[in-house]
Formats: structure tokens, C-alpha cells, sequence
């Protein structure tokens, strides 16, 4: 298999993305402000506002890799401390029910050897943020001006026939700015199959980072699948949403208490920067082609995670795809764009419920802040007080 090394790859920025990184930027900050609870003042994700558990785990690096998997945090065989962050994607907190499919796993390593890309972090935390579908609906900083108005009306904005086909209009156009010929077909395409994503439980869904990364001297797209032991061994597999406001949160809190799990994190390799793209997430690089290979063993032992202060310690866990090193920093435009999109909303989310900038040292100090943050509704229902901010 022919690999594409990462100095063959050359980043090139349009000449409108400074603009639409600031327009962008400015969306998101008016968004936030603008649904801060009334209640408190407090302010949540624009996007994974609902949190469903916060896991403790740890990561084994494999030992043996071919040399082409062996590279930076996969060099040597080691095990890191984890937590593990599930959440579902849209900006809103209520009843399963009343969310989309979209589903997020984000892990954070400790103990990382190594200069993080975030600036002013020297924590030894390095995180890996994943969602239940491999292709994503945006590739450029133009296009995803419109996806992030589209992302802050989701679900409610497929409730009917006509703003669904309003939304599947906008995403094809970019907002009605493409010509038929630059129409955004992957975009969309990508968009309709995450809405045909099943419910089941959390364990059982393959989990992917969005876009390609640095791989050390290659380039990479990341996934967390569960072992053949776990798929068989979940009991708690249905989710019904119609018969029950949480059963996310209720699986994952009953199967993690009854016994272990464990997943594998594997590397798929670029092998043609055309077949398989680093700069459009919206397609799925041919297995074929490029096969994944485990190149780690994640544990989720068997714990107790019911306390409601759970749900706070997830919420308190920020997940960053730049929060890693640089032998593993995320390609294209899109991460670039997420880049300064995590570190506004951050900062800003921060300065709203005047939270000192914090990093937990180990997972027993990331699952016990729940214990002092300020509560929060859980599963509201519509037409409730709602917030959002934050990836």
C-alpha cells in the first residue's frame, strides 16, 4: 500500500476566509449570548450541549504496529488514564426525543508527553473528539457560515416538509451562493446519511474524528469501533426515544455498571490525497483502498456513574480536536476554521459563567468536578429555557 506522506500535503486557504472566519465567529458569539438561560445566566455548548455520562477508562497503546501505524502518540507501546465524554451533537438540551442522531464519544488522554497545539496549556491532556458517522456536512469556512445557522435550528428545523427541503436547499447551494455547476453534493449527501442513523446504545455505534490528521509522517483518519466481546455482550441495546424522555442516559449508565467494555482505536491511512481527500470530510475513504488498523485497546471498566453530578463533571469536560501534539494536528479547512470557532466559544462560555480556565489533572479529578459545578435542567422539554456553546 502506497501512503501519502504528510509533507506531500500543502494547505491552501481561499481568499474570503479570513471574512467568513470572523463572520463565523461573530454568529456563533451572537448565538451564545442570545440563549444564555434566564435563570442563572449560565451557558452551554452551541453544539454536544447534552451530555449523557462522563467515563473513566484507560488507552493502551498496541504494541508490534507496523512502522506506517507506529508513529507519534502510537511510537511505543504505553497506557494512558482516559475519560471518555458522550453527548449528542445539536445545541439544545431536551428529551431524546426531541434530538438528532448525531451522537459524540470525545476522550481525553492524560499523561501525554509533549507541546499541545493549544496555546497556554501545558497539561499533559491530549483529546480525541469523535461522532457516530465517518463524513461530515462541511468542508470550507464559506460553506460553513451557513451549515452553523442551519446546526442551531436543528432538529426542529426538519419538523416539516417544507424546512427540510429549506435546509437540503441551502446546504446544496451553500446558502444560495453556488452556481448549479459548484453545487455542494458531498455536503448534502453526507447530510442525509447521518439523518438515518439508528438509535442504539452508545456502546455499540463506530465513532470517527472529523476530517483527516497528521498521523506523524503520514496523514490519517481516525475510528473508534467496539470489540467483537462488547457488540455481544451489551444487554441494554434498545434506545426507544418515543417511550422514555432519556434512555441514552439510562443505557449507558445501566451497562456501564454491570461490566466492562472495550473498543479499538484505529488509523486509516491516506494512500492518494485525490481517492482518498484530506480537504472533504464529506466523503468516506474507500476501505478498499485503505484499510483500518487498531493501533490502541480503549478499557471502560465497570463503575457507577448514576450520580446526577455525572452529568455536570461531563459537562465541565471540554473537548478540543486541537488539544493533541503536533504529530497528530487536524488537516484542511474545516479544522483550521474549528480551530479559532473552539477557542472563542471557550473563552467566551468561560466569561459567562465566570469559570477559571481548568484542565483536570486525571481522570478522578475530571469526574469529581461535578461535585462543585452550579446545577443545571436536565432533559428539558420544548419550549423551555434553553443555552448553548461550545464543542
Amino acid at each position: 500500500m502506497s501512503l501519502v506522506p504528510f509533507s506531500a500535503y500543502q494547505q491552501s486557504l481561499p481568499p474570503d476566509y479570513q471574512r467568513n472566519e470572523k463572520r463565523l465567529v461573530d454568529d456563533m458569539e451572537a448565538f451564545m449570548r442570545g440563549r444564555v438561560y434566564d435563570e442563572g445566566g449560565r451557558a452551554l455548548r452551541g453544539a454536544h450541549a447534552e451530555s449523557f455520562g462522563l467515563v473513566a477508562g484507560e488507552l493502551e497503546v498496541l504494541d508490534g504496529l507496523p512502522k506506517q501505524y507506529a508513529q507519534g502518540l502510537f511510537s511505543h507501546p504505553r497506557t494512558y488514564d482516559a475519560v471518555v465524554r458522550y453527548s449528542n451533537g445539536v445545541a439544545h438540551i431536551r428529551a431524546d426525543r426531541y434530538l438528532g442522531p448525531i451522537l459524540g464519544m470525545g476522550v481525553k488522554l492524560f499523561g501525554v508527553p509533549g507541546r499541545s497545539l493549544l496555546n497556554g496549556e501545558d497539561s499533559g491532556t491530549l483529546d480525541i473528539p469523535m461522532v457516530n458517522s465517518p463524513v461530515f456536512f462541511s468542508n470550507t469556512a464559506h460553506d460553513y457560515v451557513t451549515t452553523q445557522r442551519l446546526l442551531e435550528e436543528l432538529p426542529d428545523s426538519l419538523a416539516t416538509t417544507a424546512s427540510r427541503n429549506k435546509v437540503l436547499e441551502q446546504l446544496l447551494t451553500s446558502g444560495g451562493t453556488a452556481e448549479p455547476d459548484d453545487w455542494r453534493w458531498d455536503e448534502l449527501l453526507a447530510f442525509v446519511s447521518l439523518l438515518r442513523i439508528e438509535r442504539q446504545h452508545l456502546f455499540l455505534y463506530r465513532y470517527y474524528n472529523i476530517g483527516a490528521v497528521r498521523f506523524g509522517r503520514y496523514i490519517a483518519r481516525l475510528r473508534m469501533a467496539p470489540t467483537t466481546d462488547t457488540v455481544s455482550s451489551v444487554v441494554h441495546r434498545g434506545v426507544d426515544t418515543d417511550a422514555e424522555d432519556e434512555p441514552f442516559r439510562r443505557t449507558l449508565v445501566a451497562e456501564t455498571a454491570e461490566r466492562a467494555h472495550t473498543f479499538t482505536l484505529e488509523a486509516q491511512l491516506c494512500t492518494s490525497l485525490s481517492t482518498t481527500p484530506v480537504d472533504n470530510s464529506s466523503v468516506a475513504w474507500p476501505e478498499e483502498l485503505s484499510p483500518f488498523r487498531a493501533v490502541a485497546l480503549l478499557r471502560i471498566p465497570a463503575q457507577d456513574i448514576s450520580d446526577e453530578r455525572n452529568i455536570e463533571a461531563a459537562d465541565a469536560t471540554a473537548i478540543n480536536p486541537w488539544r493533541t501534539r503536533p504529530e497528530h494536528a487536524p488537516l484542511g479547512e474545516l479544522n483550521r476554521l474549528r480551530r479559532e470557532v473552539y477557542r472563542r466559544s471557550a473563552e467566551l462560555r468561560r466569561r459567562i459563567n465566570k469559570q477559571p480556565r481548568h484542565e483536570p489533572s486525571s481522570p478522578a479529578d475530571a469526574l469529581t468536578r461535578g461535585l462543585h459545578a452550579p446545577e443545571r435542567p436536565h432533559g428539558a422539554e420544548p419550549g423551555g429555557r434553553e443555552a448553548g456553546q461550545e464543542t
